[in-house]
């Protein structure tokens, strides 16, 4: 591991390495030392590996659909061929199944091939990454799960992500560096000197502490965000909501921004129209992976647009089964991303590969189970007109036990009686809810919300409902 073994590297893998001390700097070197880094242009930070990849988005969106269909066979192929002669799970496994990459013939043979999900990595994690291309990288995601689950990724990882990113951002016109204000990520208040906000400098990022958002900090926190003077608002759903309700709540006149991009959880469409009324501005959803597998974008209420030079976006049973192009350390063939789609999607011919899709539901764990065992998208529970959502700061369901969901609530004069009349007006039939008033909410290590804390074992109960 190291010396000469791994010949792609760059600025940016270097600065990587140092971003924990950085962060720790005073703000006014980080300013200086950020500054200067940030203006290096693109293709010197992040290498060669960061234009290839802007290239090969470029030229894939703008070809024909055999161009397209031609790329993703090739680039599977090219997974399957390094996932079988380098790493021992695959190998074995393939054997196991009868199955070989020779027997990759099109795009419709990536269905022959068997499935990969969270509880198979955490079983074969030694068995399912190599170093011999590129130095593994490690990494944690667990999504609404207790239990995070560890990948390895290679280190150019990085420099591709960047790339797309920075091409989807661009549908609302964003440029890189645009002044933004981030409602995502780490936290950054430093309570004892009042101070709940972080400038970045090497993106222009302008971080406000999603923790404090809800407290009666949030004057401070606004008046800091309106001098940053933001052209772009980037979050999470759930901070950028309490961030209008709060403006409400104060009656603070609303940014002047020019876009939103909205990432890392599940964006429902009340919410996304909340979000839309207020700025009065486009709003850019990305869908996309700690795993780095596949990614999205649907702007507004358009379908979900998936960028398939990046990975295979397959179908099944609604659920996205996604395989990884350019990851010579952990290649994920069939894996079960847990999330799922809904309405109307459009396919590549004669295979399951989307090229779009109406609506990107969020992982299995994102459903309730009723007592008869019915699965109950989280999205059900987001009706406006039943309610109260203008009081309700943050919400969470838990549930163990079919039919019966915890319901914790975060907000001001929260009537529990008619949240459950509500929630009951929604379901129908088939669960009991019990409300409950709490000053906070608990949430991820970066801020996330956790909207549902679901024990029940989804995908069994999903297999065997008729």
């Amino acid at each position: 591991m190291g010396g000469l073994k791994y010949m792609s590297f760059s600025l940016e893998h270097i600065a990587f390495n140092y971003k924990n001390a950085y962060y720790k700097f005073p703000q006014s070197l980080k300013t200086f030392l950020g500054t200067i880094y940030g203006n290096i242009p693109l293709e010197i930070r992040f290498g060669q590996v960061h234009n290839k990849h802007k290239k090969i988005l470029e030229k894939f969106e703008s070809s024909s659909t055999q161009y397209q269909m031609d790329f993703i066979y090739n680039k599977t192929l090219e997974t399957l061929l390094f996932a079988e002669e380098n790493i021992p799970y695959y190998k074995n496994t393939f054997r196991k199944y009868n199955i070989s990459s020779k027997d990759f013939k099109s795009i419709e043979d990536l269905q022959k091939f068997p499935l990969l999900n969270k509880q198979l990595i955490k079983e074969n994690l030694d068995e399912i990454y190599t170093d011999i291309r590129e130095k593994p990288i490690e990494y944690f995601s667990g999504g609404s799960l207790s239990t995070p689950t560890k990948y390895y990724l290679p280190q150019t990882s990085r420099s591709k992500e960047k790339a797309y990113n920075n091409y989807i951002f661009s549908k609302i016109n964003y440029t890189y560096r645009a002044k933004t204000l981030l409602l995502k990520g780490r936290e950054v208040s430093i309570p004892e000197k009042d101070i709940y906000w972080e400038y970045e400098p090497i993106d222009n990022y302008f971080l406000l502490s999603n923790n404090y958002m809800n407290s009666d900090k949030f004057p401070l926190i606004f008046n800091k965000a309106k001098e940053f003077n933001p052209q772009f608002i980037f979050g999470y759903p759930s901070a950028i909501l309490s961030f209008i309700k709060q403006c409400k709540l104060y009656g603070y006149e609303k940014l002047h921004i020019k876009g939103i991009m909205l990432s890392s959880e599940t964006i429902y469409p009340d919410e996304l129209q909340m979000i839309r009324d207020y700025f009065g501005v486009d709003v850019l959803v990305h869908y996309g992976h700690t795993e780095r597998i596949v990614v999205a974008a649907q702007v507004n209420s358009n379908p979900y647009d998936f960028l398939n030079s990046y990975g295979v976006p397959r179908i099944i049973n609604n659920e996205i089964i996604a395989t990884t192009f350019d990851n010579f350390v952990m290649p994920f063939i069939n894996y079960q991303t847990g999330d799922h789609v809904t309405g109307n999607i459009e396919y590549y011919d004669n295979s399951d590969i989307a090229t779009n899709a109406e609506n990107i539901e969020g992982r299995t764990q994102d459903f309730l189970v009723s007592d008869d065992h019915r699965l109950i998208s989280i999205t059900t529970m987001c009706g406006g007109q039943h309610l109260p959502l203008e009081t309700i700061n943050n919400i969470q369901y838990q549930q163990d036990t079919p039919g019966h969901v915890t319901v914790l609530i975060e907000g001001h004069e929260i009537d529990t009686e008619k949240v459950k009349r509500g929630m009951c007006q929604l379901v129908r039939d088939g669960i009991d809810f019990d409300v409950k008033v709490v000053d906070t909410i608990e949430k991820s290590s970066r801020g996330k919300r956790i909207m549902c804390k679901q024990s029940l074992d989804i995908e069994t109960i999903r297999k065997s409902t008729k």
